[in-house]
This record gives structure tokens, C-alpha cells and sequence, in this order.
């Protein structure tokens, strides 16, 4: 093999060097974009949940519980914490969606979450609410939520806490910390 030829060799692994290098760069170039993009969609739902987390106050779990218990008892100003709850629900597991759609989350991550926020809207009420509210989520979100609460009976968070509830009453009174020293 001549110089010269060994030199047309060289040459040749380095073009394809050079082009392998820059399909690299394209790529990460391409990461790097869907990364901030998704960081942009979950910093609109921050904002957003920072909001609707002023709003709520710190009487959302009476509200939350007149919808579970007492829908009819339910006010107006009740209904705004209530939506804006389950809402920031819902952002929070969508943020997680976006995260898994970007491989930036586990699948066993967005399972959990997507069974979470599902039980959250599970009951009688959240099912309206969600009814009426899920146009805002993106399309393949919306389906994936829809699923999971298909296989959920909307009487079942209205049961178990119920059940818990009265199991937790039936323990009856406690003489508090006086009772665990005299151990």
C-alpha cells in the first residue's frame, strides 16, 4: 500500500468522523430543545398550582369532604377551593406525563401518579369536576386518566374513608402522651 493511498484512507475516516460528530451535536442540539420545552410546560404549571394554592386556603379539606360526604352541602366559594384543588392535582400529574413522555420519568413513576391523580378525582363529585375540567389537559393525558378511573367504582373513596373513619373512632378516647409514659 502506497502513501498515497493510505493518506485517501485517513482522509475518508475522517470525513466520516467529522460527520458522525456532527450528527451528535444534531442530536443533543435536539435533547437540549425538548428539554427546555418541557421544562417551560412544567414551569407554566408551577406558576399556575402557585396560584391556585393561594386560593385554596387552609379550609380546602372541609370542602374536599362536603363534596366526598355532603355534595349538597356544598357552597359556591367551597366549589372554587375544590376545583382549584383537584386541579392542581391534575397539573402535578401532568407534569409527571410530560416528564415520562420526555423519558425525563420513570414508567413505574407516571403509573403511580396517574393511579394517584385518578383516585383523587374518583368520587361522585371529582367525576363532574373532571367532566367539566379535563379540555384543559392535553388529548393523550386526558385518555390515560379516563382509563384508569374506569376501573374504579366512584363509591369506593366515600367507603373506604368511611370505613377508616369509623375503625379510627371505635378506638376510642386516648389519654394521650400520660397513657404511653405509664409503659
Amino acid at each position: 500500500m502506497s502513501l498515497d493511498s493510505l493518506n485517501k484512507w485517513l482522509t475518508l475516516l475522517a470525513n466520516f468522523g467529522v460527520i458522525g460528530g456532527l450528527v451528535l451535536v444534531a442530536l443533543q442540539m435536539n435533547f437540549n430543545t425538548e428539554t427546555m420545552r418541557l421544562q417551560n410546560d412544567l414551569d407554566l404549571n408551577r406558576a399556575l398550582s402557585a396560584g391556585e394554592l393561594a386560593y385554596m386556603g387552609d379550609s380546602t379539606s372541609i370542602a374536599y369532604n362536603n363534596a366526598l360526604f355532603h355534595p349538597e352541602q356544598l357552597t359556591e366559594p367551597q366549589l372554587g377551593q375544590l376545583w382549584a384543588y383537584l386541579h392542581n392535582v391534575m397539573l402535578a400529574a401532568q407534569n409527571n406525563w410530560l416528564a415520562y413522555r420526555q423519558g425525563q420519568a420513570s414508567e413505574a413513576s407516571w403509573n403511580h401518579a396517574r393511579k394517584q391523580a385518578a383516585s383523587f378525582i374518583s368520587f361522585r363529585a371529582g367525576r363532574i369536576w373532571w367532566d367539566h375540567d379535563k379540555f384543559e389537559y392535553e388529548g393523550d393525558f386526558v385518555a390515560q386518566i379516563d382509563d384508569e378511573l374506569m376501573s374504579m367504582d366512584p363509591l369506593d373513596v366515600e367507603r373506604v374513608t368511611r370505613e377508616m373513619l369509623q375503625q379510627i373512632r371505635d378506638l376510642g378516647p386516648s389519654d394521650g402522651l400520660a397513657a404511653t409514659q405509664t409503659r
